[in-house]
């Protein structure tokens, strides 16, 4: 299960808000295509049974290093969310390839945005 922590304005845009994921009590994970299947198998072997597809595993506080998780540690995203209109934007990822693991890394450019389908 992944919270939604709203922590208040980015100066990205009025209406802008910083939005904290973090997976603080459960964090599964459920191959659904054999050749991510394969990766694991070879990324993540240690504490975990064979990996299949459509199989689901917790990897809440262990070590999972295609996500980058260590032992004891919870996945957690330091993001934006802004909406205008009919349009919802996260956070463009950063160019240099640093994930926004940190606050310090919380994106500071919009994405292409969601638009909201009318039915």
């Amino acid at each position: 299960m992944v919270a939604m922590r709203w922590k208040g304005d980015h100066p990205i845009a009025s209406g802008a808000q910083k939005v904290d994921f973090i997976a603080d009590e459960a964090y599964d994970v459920t191959p659904l295509l054999q050749g991510f299947a394969d990766v694991l198998n070879q990324l993540a072997k240690n504490g975990y049974s064979n990996w299949e597809v459509n199989q689901t595993q917790s990897i809440f506080k262990k070590t999972f290093i295609p996500f980058g998780l260590a032992e004891g540690q919870v996945f957690a995203e330091y993001d934006l969310i802004y909406l205008l209109n009919d349009m919802m934007f996260w956070g463009a990822r950063n160019i240099d390839g640093r994930g926004f693991d940190k606050e310090e890394n919380r994106p500071t450019n919009l994405q292409i945005p969601l638009v909201k389908q009318k039915l």
